[in-house]
């Protein structure tokens, strides 16, 4: 049996993906992007996502109505990438391997590259050597291209590695 990576979006990644979809949203109609329907929840939400820019609101009527500004609409492709890499898939035998050696004067980025990394499923192999099992959507690489990090990464498939067996544990444990 397959050890399954589990990405479990926040409310605000949420309200991020369901904003995304509607274009333009009530708050009313974003309470179904929120399981549960916390109106005071979802309003603490909306003021910390206003604050973080990814948001911006509209007064139409007697509603204010909200949209994704373009870091928004960044932060939603970067959490529905999450999602999909997320979702099983078979192995087609082969490993993605990034390697990294990211300047000390970008340490904010190095270490969000890490955290991503771990986010998206990858496994360390060594400080700034990370493995997955199963292709790369091209959104990925472009995340890290237009993070400005894409320069200091390799990124490679590799077919055979020596002492695998843990990764094969981490990713593939046996059953039984």
């Amino acid at each position: 049996m397959r050890r399954t990576i589990i990405y479990k979006p926040s409310v605000a990644e949420s309200v991020l993906v369901a904003l995304g979809k509607l274009n333009k949203g009530a708050l009313d109609l974003l309470l179904g992007a929120e399981p549960g329907g916390h109106k005071d929840r979802l309003r603490t939400t909306m003021q910390r996502l206003r604050k973080r820019n990814l948001v911006y609101a509209e007064r139409q009527g007697r509603k204010l109505i909200f949209a994704l500004t373009e870091a928004g609409e960044r932060e939603a492709s970067k959490i529905k990438l999450k999602l999909r890499m997320a979702k099983p898939k078979r192995w087609d035998g082969k490993w993605r391997i990034i390697i990294f050696d990211v300047p000390e004067k970008l340490r904010g980025k190095r270490d969000l590259l890490r955290k991503e990394l771990n986010n998206f499923g990858f496994t360390q192999l060594q400080r700034s050597v990370w493995a997955y099992p199963y292709p790369l959507p091209k959104e990925f690489v472009e995340l890290w291209d237009n993070a400005g990090i894409l320069k200091y990464c390799v990124v490679f498939e590799a077919v055979n590695i020596t002492e695998v067996g843990a990764l094969k544990q981490f990713y593939f444990p046996k059953s039984g």
